[in-house]
């Protein structure tokens, strides 16, 4: 007993507490203070000896890890960054980034429905001509095919200024024409074609019914809108068809070409003609239709 009593005194002065210099010899007279007046009353062994079990069970756990990891942590490392809990970025309508699907482009034959706030005796509801123009109550006669609706309605506002003080201007699209070509002329069908699929020259020719006997196959002209004013001229000749020289012989077709098979190739043709004179070759004097 006497010594696990002096045991028990060298782990107490080893752990650095403040002990008393003299322990009682025999286990009786343990004495431990209590209450406000200091009044000194002895223990029983067995609480004694629980007592001091619990500070050295205290004491030998952090002495234990410590011998069981010998190289203790750096302390000069910098703190751990901070956990990034931002989300990433979702796509939303109204995102401006450059891959965001572009505004849509007015063409002819597209009914715009064009609505103003406070004056609605000004509202219209327009088609858009072949030439690409259209009148309105405010406006008079502007150009609308080949723009978006957002630039409609900026055009709508300035030119309205005379008539009216800070208008507001609503721009709708009601219907819209399908993608469709014309083609025209020495063939069996003439007409408006809607393209459902990729589409070339001569395709468009044979959905048409093909050619008549007497055409130029080898001067086939295909006019193209490069804006709202101008067109390009392109001459194909498909008189003799090579599949090796398709890129050359023949093009896909874009919503808007029209195509003429003549008789005879045309004389005096520039390579870029005005818009508005597209009629002389889809509406000659004396003819009955656009055909």
């Amino acid at each position: 007993m006497a010594a696990s009593d002096d045991l028990v005194a060298a782990n107490l002065k080893n752990s650095n507490l403040a002990i008393p210099q003299k322990v009682p010899s025999k286990a009786l007279g343990v004495h431990l203070p209590v209450g406000d007046a200091g009044i000194m009353r002895p223990v029983s062994s067995a609480y004694a000896r629980g007592w001091l079990a619990c500070v050295l069970l205290t004491l030998a756990v952090p002495l234990y890890a410590q011998k069981q990891s010998p190289t203790a942590w750096p302390t000069d490392l910098p703190p751990p960054a901070p956990a990034n809990t931002s989300t990433a970025p979702t796509n939303s309508v109204t995102s401006t980034s450059s891959d965001a699907a572009p505004y849509y482009t007015v063409h002819p034959g597209d009914v715009l429905v064009v609505s103003f706030r406070y004056t609605p005796e000004f509202n219209d509801e327009i088609t858009v001509g072949p030439d690409g123009r259209g009148v309105l109550k405010s406006a008079g006669n502007i150009m609308l095919a080949g723009r978006t609706l957002p630039e409609i309605q900026q055009e709508i506002i300035q030119d309205s200024t005379d008539k009216l003080v800070n208008p507001e201007v609503a721009v709708s699209l009601k219907s819209f024409e399908s993608p469709n070509v014309v083609v025209a002329g020495e063939v069996q069908k003439p007409g408006q074609f809607d393209l459902r699929k990729p589409t070339t020259a001569l395709q468009a020719i044979l959905m048409a019914g093909g050619p008549k006997e007497d055409s130029a196959m080898n001067h086939v002209y295909l006019f193209r809108r490069i804006n709202a004013d101008t067109a390009e001229v392109h001459v194909l000749q498909l008189g003799h068809y090579d599949s090796s020289k398709r890129a050359k012989q023949d093009m896909l077709l874009q919503p808007g070409d029209m195509i003429l098979v003549n008789r005879d190739a045309l004389e005096k043709i520039s390579r870029f003609i005005k818009v508005f004179n597209l009629g002389v070759y889809f509406n000659p004097i004396g003819s009955s239709g656009l055909f």
